[in-house]
């Protein structure tokens, strides 16, 4: 994995976009001459062995290295910062708990004893007065909290939770749920980077830049703090990049098949509903793919039937997904159940439109910043860091954009990750409409955190077509070491001064 290999390649991988789909005016479109897919790294390896495309010796390596980045800043962030999330974690704690002993939480279901304890014990900013475990009271330490997330869907916590249970059992001394539940976020991230490079090599990046995008996963303030935390949030970072395989299958190997994208989307909105999304915009890519193909061959259904069956297979496992869980949800527990955690929405003022617009492009402002971590594990250095990511990421799907043809896999790739972003806000701002006739007061960034991976991608795939290997991992490095020094406590230019906990309320 040289750059010299990449170099030879990269003509063929990272800049052959605007050869990779045939123009408006070249007759062929979709259904034209399809240009022979290049093997990724130009050829098998040495035993001929090739794994989704890779040669076997190489992706070890990569995946290697990425699990070593992965467990090492986890690992520690949960060894170092053990006080509660302010994200809701002890009920995402209670549910976890709940459904790793056969039961799903309800309306109403209060979070069991046992995670009381351990709460009480993480010692969420001090509320207890002690962070050691000694006093615990089950009584009187929060034995009236819900687990008002009864409402997110299983995958998360099922998984989690199961491997959880097992794993606490052969720890010795018991009271370890949250912690084993928390160092289990370094599996999803390892499998959100491993999962992106791959997507990263279907669009033909060179293999080092893929490298670099994957590694650049958990430099992501935000996918840290989810990674190492128990949250429904944790997934995300894994379904955007699910979603970024499954285009890389349509866009570059011009591959329609419907049992993979029906199986991502009920993988990734039964994780979060907000985690489907980008596998919603893999249905608009394919959707417009057939209107494109209805109006260049002048009515001919043919070319459009296999895209529209893709959107349909898209739409028809998100609605399942969906309203099979709400259906079921809701009609289990108190029905007369009031939501403790409400207060995040306000009345329309003036315009519903206006109201409900007013954070259309919010998710782009603080897209890395706006994150929750222990003081322990965070910094004003993770602060800046996070703020020159920021401003990366957010210009990133423009700059892809604007560097390919137009109606290309590289410009397509922008535009979807762009409107991806966007429809977020929307989508946050009619569920609370619906549900209350109000408009959401702040739609944070987390929200969008399964389109992280996108944009990683938008910049990775600039970076291979303009040869810049050594900036990327310059600056791949250069975060590496901030997150490193900062998470073990050995230079964080002292704590946060300025903080994010106002973004990540609701």
């Amino acid at each position: 994995m040289t750059g010299m290999e990449t170099i030879r390649t990269e003509q063929g991988e990272s800049g052959g976009d605007d050869t990779s789909v045939p123009g408006p005016r070249s007759g062929g479109g979709w259904r034209g001459r399809l240009r022979r897919p290049i093997r990724p790294g130009g050829g098998r390896s040495d035993d001929g062995r090739v794994v989704a495309g890779e040669p076997l010796r190489r992706l070890l390596l990569v995946a290697l290295g990425l699990a070593g980045i992965a467990m090492t800043l986890v690992f520690i962030a949960v060894a170092r910062g053990p006080q509660m999330s302010i994200t809701d974690e002890p009920v995402h704690a209670g549910y976890l708990y709940e459904i790793a002993y056969g039961h799903i939480p309800y309306k109403g279901q209060l979070v069991p004893e046992e995670i009381r304890y351990e709460w009480y014990c993480h010692n969420q900013q001090a509320a207890t007065g002690a962070s050691t475990c000694t006093g615990f009271n089950a009584s009187t330490f929060q034995t009236s909290s819900q687990i008002y997330t009864f409402g997110d869907p299983p995958v998360y916590y099922g998984i989690t939770g199961f491997l959880t249970r097992g794993i606490s059992a052969l720890i010795p001394g018991g009271h370890d749920f949250i912690t084993v539940g928390r160092a289990l976020g370094a599996l999803w991230l390892f499998a959100a980077m491993i999962v992106l490079y791959l997507a990263a090599r279907k669009f033909r990046v060179g293999p080092p830049y893929a490298f670099a995008a994957a590694a650049l996963v958990p430099l992501c303030p935000g996918v840290l703090a989810a990674s190492s935390q128990i949250t429904s949030d944790t997934p995300a970072a894994l379904c955007g990049a699910i979603a970024l395989y499954v285009l890389a299958r349509i866009l570059i190997d011009k591959r329609m098949g419907l049992i993979l994208p029906f199986l991502a989307t009920v993988f990734a909105s039964g994780t979060k509903v907000l985690s489907g999304m980008p596998m919603l915009v893999v249905g608009g890519v394919t959707f417009f793919i057939a209107l494109a193909a209805l109006y260049r061959d002048r009515g001919d259904w043919r070319a459009a039937v296999r895209p529209l069956l893709v959107t349909a297979a898209i739409g028809l496992g998100f609605v399942l997904t969906y309203v099979s869980w709400t259906v079921f949800q809701n009609h289990r527990g108190d029905p007369h159940w009031v939501n403790p955690n409400i207060g995040n929405g306000l009345p329309l003022k003036g315009s519903p439109a206006g109201d409900l617009l007013s954070n259309l492009f919010g998710t782009f402002g603080n897209l890395t910043s706006a994150y929750w971590m222990p003081a322990s594990v965070n910094g004003e250095t993770v602060v800046i860091w996070a703020t020159l990511l920021s401003v990366v990421l957010a210009a990133a799907p423009l700059i892809v954009m604007t560097a390919s043809r137009a109606r290309s896999w590289g410009w397509t790739l922008g535009v979807g990750t762009f409107l991806g972003i966007t429809a977020v806000a929307l989508v946050v701002e009619a569920q609370v409409y619906m549900a209350n006739h109000e408009y959401f007061v702040n739609v944070v960034p987390r929200y969008a955190l399964s389109f992280l991976p996108w944009t990683i991608l938008c910049v990775a795939v600039v970076a291979g077509r303009r040869k810049l290997l050594k900036s990327s991992y310059a600056f791949v490095s250069l975060g590496l070491i901030v997150l490193l020094l900062a998470v073990t406590g050995l230079f964080t230019l002292g704590p946060a001064l300025v903080s994010n906990a106002s973004y990540l309320v609701g």
